[in-house]
């Protein structure tokens, strides 16, 4: 059987060129490429496309896995027996198909490329290897998805009374409490959370007081509860950390409201030198910068020597000892402030209030400078009540033993010497020993001065509670490292004056805004709170079973 191989090419004269072929094998191989029976030039044609089978049942055509395919008669096959008379189409070649009885002749012809569109034909071939050839369309498929999400989130809720479906994630534990009552934040379908829904049950603090007026001066900002607090988000979303939301404000805040004492801050590194509030002897409160060091001193009315206090072996009740920052400086229960330093727990172990090597055991009460009158005559009283007149009538200083009465007539007690011995050591006490050490004090007016009252007043010591009250700090969090890692001039302090706080300089040293290996991430957040804490209204407190009771509708 001979395979006659015909290929027609058209000349520019627009005839055709005939390239007979002849092949005495039962086996051809169509293609592009170079080890193919028959090449091919069609651009769409692959290395190997396709391969014509002579055999007992007829001609078959065999497509070898090409991009563009086999086509018979324009249907698209990956083998078929084939028919004189048939087309066998290999990319953009026809192959005309004659069956003799002992001839089998291929005729192929490069198809015009003005009577083929290219892409139209590849969309269609790729067109087999598209999804939705084999599945629904797209808009079936969209308007089912839309009709069950309907039903689920929209018709399934409200006959079911259960609106979870309809909330965005997961709702923060500060508001379970409200967590099937949507009405409660979600007053008006489709309307985002207003302010006033927020103030049905908070109470806005100091710090936010002018937001009302802020926000109607600048309402391209949109400030509002909602934009910093943002439910459904869990725990993570309702308490703000994210610094950015501060500094689209802070960043240009005297720029936005020219009589804010505010001060511009964009980042951690543009913060300003941290302000303390000082009181002064006045009373008057001022906000100062540690930088300027005439008016960032401590007015508080105590002696105080921290220089002295640290030095090694210093004479304790038990002998020599070396106090350190804990000796007096205590965390709290809550492990993050420390403890006010107490006279009774952290001084009088060293300073004692005693007034009279007689009276080895009695000290005046601290605390309350009328009291230390009443307290020297109680004690002068009974001193001198047991003792004997010497030979010039001045009482002598001899004690009897317990039980032991002098002998001779009761004698009565001697008031004016009791006067002078309580008023004698009042004077000692406040103007040159005991409290002189540690405290500033005052003479009253003889106007003022009676018998039995206290001639001296103390004046308030005014130790600062809080020097930062605008931002909160932790000392817990900072227990790893040495006090005097911070507080480096404390030991050299032989002053009351002295404000021995840290600069900002050394915060940022280990403290930045931005996240970097080795670094605290230290967004406004960490140090300041926009909201004070506030505690709930009585007429707004929820009865516990009542709530419990809601729980299980």
């Amino acid at each position: 059987m001979i395979i006659r191989s015909i290929h027609k090419k058209p000349h520019a004269s627009g005839r055709f060129e005939r390239l007979v072929r002849e092949f005495s094998k039962n086996i051809i191989t169509v293609g592009r490429g170079a080890d193919s029976d028959i090449i091919l030039e069609g651009a769409r044609v692959a290395p190997s496309h396709a391969r014509f089978v002579l055999d007992g049942n007829g001609l078959l055509v065999h497509d070898l896995g090409s991009l563009a395919g086999v086509r018979v008669n324009n249907r698209r096959v990956s083998t078929a027996q084939l028919k004189d008379g048939d087309t066998v189409t290999l990319g953009d070649i026809e192959v005309s198909v004659s069956l003799s009885d002992n001839l089998v002749e291929l005729t192929l012809e490069a198809v015009p490329q003005a009577a083929v569109d290219l892409d139209e034909r590849v969309r269609n071939d790729l067109r087999q290897f598209q999804v939705e050839a084999h599945v629904p369309s797209m808009r079936v498929i969209l308007l089912t998805l839309a009709a069950v999400t309907l039903l689920a989130c929209g018709v399934y809720p409200l006959v079911s009374k259960r609106f979870v479906s309809w909330n965005s994630g997961p709702i923060s534990n500060a508001h379970k409490l409200i967590a099937y009552d949507c009405k409660k934040c979600h007053a008006e379908p489709f309307v985002r959370v207003r302010d006033q829904e927020c103030l049905q049950c908070h109470k806005m603090t100091e710090h936010s007081q002018s937001l009302a007026s802020f926000t109607k001066q600048h309402p391209e900002l949109e400030m509002r509860c909602g934009a910093c607090h943002m439910e459904h988000n869990g725990d993570h979303g309702l308490r703000l950390k994210d610094a950015d939301f501060c500094v689209s404000c802070h960043a240009t805040m005297p720029a936005l409201k020219s009589d804010s004492a505010i001060l511009a801050v964009r980042h951690f590194e543009d913060h300003p030198q941290f302000r303390i509030t000082v009181k002064d002897a006045a009373g008057k409160t001022e906000r100062v910068s540690l930088d300027d060091t005439a008016k960032a001193v401590d007015h508080a009315q105590i002696k105080l020597n921290h220089a002295v206090h640290l030095r090694a072996g210093l004479r304790g009740p038990q002998g020599p000892t070396t106090l350190t920052c804990q000796s007096c400086h205590e965390f709290d229960s809550d492990f993050k402030r420390l403890r006010k330093v107490s006279f009774d727990k952290h001084c009088r172990d060293c300073h004692t209030l005693g007034f009279d090597e007689r009276l080895p055991d009695a000290q005046v009460p601290h605390g309350d400078a009328e009291a230390v009158y009443p307290a020297l005559f109680t004690e002068y009283s009974k001193l001198l009540a047991t003792a004997l007149p010497s030979a010039g009538g001045e009482l002598s200083a001899r004690r009897f033993p317990s039980g032991e009465v002098p002998n001779g007539p009761e004698r009565p007690l001697n008031v004016a010497a009791v006067e002078r011995s309580a008023r004698g050591a009042e004077t000692q006490l406040f103007t040159k020993t005991a409290c002189f050490l540690c405290h500033s004090y005052d003479q009253k007016d003889p106007a003022q001065q009676t018998p039995n009252n206290s001639h001296y007043t103390i004046k308030q010591p005014n130790v600062p509670d809080n020097w930062l009250p605008a931002a909160h700090f932790s000392h817990g969090a900072h227990e790893e490292f040495s006090c005097e890692s911070c507080h480096e001039k404390t030991r050299n302090s032989t002053e009351t004056r002295d404000v021995l706080l840290p600069g900002i300089k050394l915060c940022r040293d280990c403290h930045q805004q931005g996240a970097s290996p080795g670094y605290v991430e230290s967004g406004c957040g960490e140090c300041h709170s926009y909201h004070d804490s506030i505690g709930f209204p009585d007429e707004k407190k929820h009865n516990i079973a009542g709530y419990l009771r809601g729980l299980t509708r």
